[in-house]
Formats: structure tokens, sequence, C-alpha cells
């Protein structure tokens, strides 16, 4: 591999960085064609200056019922992006103190650009939502405490 095709890899896997890109494949008569792909499944969505992924933790989270713990907690199944609503100009799915059924819709996760429907695994009523719309989110993180 020459130093050019060296540079140009470089060149591709920060951009792929800066954009939050998955992949880039580029081709040309000069250097034929190249491409760079990151690891999904171990990166995680490009944030723009004003986000930043904020990891509920669920020891600091106040709430009034003690008995509240991990196994009340909807976990995040992957990485995206969450949304509370179906669309900008919907109401969101579910609200504190709603009582929701099992299999019903509480949020999206928008993954690779693929919208997936989160549902309650149980009924119950909603005690605390703990992400907000559009909020960047990782794999396991607390989004909703469902006793």
């Amino acid at each position: 591999m020459s130093d050019f095709d060296k540079e140009l890899i470089i060149s591709l896997s920060k951009l792929l960085d800066q954009t939050g890109l998955s992949e880039i494949e580029i081709e040309n008569k000069k250097v034929g064609r190249v491409k760079v792909a990151k690891n999904i499944l171990q990166s995680a969505p490009a944030l723009t200056s004003s986000q930043s992924i904020q990891k509920p933790n669920l020891q600091d989270i106040e709430t009034t019922d003690e008995d509240i713990n991990i196994k009340n907690a909807v976990l995040s199944p992957m990485v995206g992006t969450v949304y509370l609503k179906p669309d900008p100009d919907s109401d969101n799915f579910i609200n504190e103190g709603d009582k929701v059924k099992k299999g019903q819709t509480i949020l999206i996760i928008e993954a690779m650009k693929t919208m997936n429907n989160i549902a309650s695994d149980k009924d119950g009523i909603v005690k605390k939502i703990l992400v907000e719309n559009e909020q960047p989110i990782q794999f396991d993180d607390p989004l909703i405490l469902i006793d």
C-alpha cells in the first residue's frame, strides 16, 4: 500500500468520525475503489456540539417510590436516538402516571436510519421517563421506569 493510499484511508476514517457516517466508498481512475467502514456495533452515533450522552444512573434517580429498581426499568436494547413520540407534531406515546399494557409501544429508537418500536414488557404504571426526546442512548441505558 502506497503512502497516498494510507493518507486517503486515514482521511476517510477521520471523515467518518466527523460526520457520523458508518462507511464511505469512493471510486476514481487514479485511486480505484476505496471503502472505509467502522464497526457499527461498537460505535456510538455522532453527536453535535450541543449534544452529549447522559447515561442516567438508577441510584441517582429521585423517585417517591423506594422500591423502584433495575427490574422496573425498561433498558435500551440498542445504540441510537430515542423518540418519545411517533412524529414531531404528535403527543408522546406515554406520560408519567399513564397505565401501559404489555406490548404497547412506549417509544421509538432510531438506529442506522431504522425506526424500532420499543414495547412495554409488562403491564403497569409509568413512574418516570428517564430520557428526553431525541436523546442519544447506549445499550442498556435505563429509559423508563414502569411499576
